[in-house]
């Protein structure tokens, strides 16, 4: 799921959008490690998983650790 939310942030997704495009896109599936058929997040648990990290106070967290390792590789 972390790497749902690292593609809807670089690419600024809507959930709805981010949904979409893990169906329609072979590179988006790859990325994720999902195959044709195991089943997608749907919007409505991406908002749920953004929100518990939100109200956990840790998403900034993973993603300032994100940002470093991208960066330093």
């Amino acid at each position: 799921m972390l790497k749902v939310l690292e593609l809807q942030t670089l690419k600024t997704l809507s959930d709805e959008r981010t949904e979409y495009l893990i169906n329609d896109r072979l590179s988006f599936m790859r990325f994720l490690g999902l195959g044709l058929s195991d089943r997608v997040p749907d919007a409505k648990m991406i908002w749920l998983f953004c929100e518990r990290l939100t109200q956990a106070g840790t998403i900034e967290l993973l993603f300032n650790r994100f940002d470093k390792t991208r960066r330093d590789a």
